[in-house]
């Protein structure tokens, strides 16, 4: 006699329960982040698995929107909501993220950061990591340096200088894929500034965003000019 498997039990478990709908909002960073739902579904899985409370019971896409729902099947809503709350903050799910009763209207985590909030939080969190490959990529004499940053939604061009120094600098493609991603979240959340100076001394560093023309446009090759890069803003 074979055994019943843990999810068709829970989904037994679970038939008449009530039906919560998990609606991820596109982050908007211009390319696609499949791995989120999954992500998402793993971790509440984790939470209401093992004590029986409940599981994702499938995942859909919204064909106009391109947003995805996770469907979540839960034995107790009052034992539950609370838990998913908790988790989805934790999570710094995309912003405009919204639970609701399967058939219902209303948002039953309205508290969730807002998108402004979210867009913040992770600039600051991307600039951190842009300073720390720009201290990779620098020559071992470097003390200082200044990466700077150049967009018009068709281009985006980057260098990173020390007038010091004599070595220059090889900007690494994770560097690269950074100035890109950071370029891509501002403008399409609604900040498009022409030009991005971050100057660093050790780990001490400013940031400096203009909305004008750039006074020293950084040179375009040929071959930069010709290829329509992934993060195209329109």
């Amino acid at each position: 006699m074979s055994e019943i498997h843990p999810d068709a039990a829970l989904r037994v478990l679970l038939e008449g329960s009530p039906v919560l709908r998990l609606t991820l909002r596109d982050r908007d960073y211009g390319m696609p982040c499949p791995t989120d739902r999954w992500q998402v579904k793993a971790a509440v899985d984790d939470l209401l698995k093992p004590a029986l409370e409940g599981m994702v019971l499938d995942l859909d896409v919204v064909d106009a929107t391109g947003d995805d729902v996770l469907v979540i099947g839960v034995v107790d809503l009052n034992t539950a909501l609370p838990k998913l709350r908790d988790l989805l903050k934790s999570l710094n799910v995309p912003a405009g993220a919204t639970l609701v009763l399967d058939g219902g209207e209303e948002n039953l985590v309205p508290d969730l950061p807002t998108r402004d909030e979210l867009v913040r939080q992770t600039t600051d969190s991307m600039i951190q990591m842009v300073l720390a490959e720009c201290i990779e990529s620098a020559p071992s004499d470097w003390q200082a340096g200044t990466l700077t940053i150049q967009c018009d939604g068709n281009w985006l061009g980057y260098q990173l200088k020390n007038a010091k120094s004599r070595n220059s600098a090889t900007i690494s493609g994770r560097l690269r894929a950074m100035c890109e991603e950071i370029a891509v979240l501002m403008w399409k959340n609604g900040n498009k500034w022409r030009e991005a100076v971050l100057q660093y001394e050790g780990k001490s560093f400013t940031v400096k965003f203009s909305y004008e023309e750039p006074l020293h446009p950084i040179p375009r090759s040929p071959t930069a000019a010709a290829v329509k890069p992934w993060w195209k803003l329109w």
